[in-house]
């Protein structure tokens, strides 16, 4: 099952939560995006369309161009 993850980071001098999606232990991608309404319905789709882990890497990429 994919969730949603929270990191701080320092962005322009300022502490801020950027979010990333886990699955299990073996995938993770970190800081793809601060938004975290947008990554929560992204974990929500990977979950409800079953996404095989193997493709996280180029969905969050896709993601990412998007924006």
């Amino acid at each position: 099952m994919y969730v949603i993850t929270e990191e701080k980071k320092i962005i322009d001098n300022k502490e801020r939560a950027v979010y990333g999606i886990r699955y299990d232990d073996e995938y993770f991608i970190s800081d793809i995006s601060a938004d975290r309404e947008s990554v929560t319905k992204l974990v929500s789709d990977f979950n409800a369309y079953k996404l095989d882990p193997v493709h996280l890497g180029d969905m969050a990429e896709d993601f990412i161009n998007s924006l």
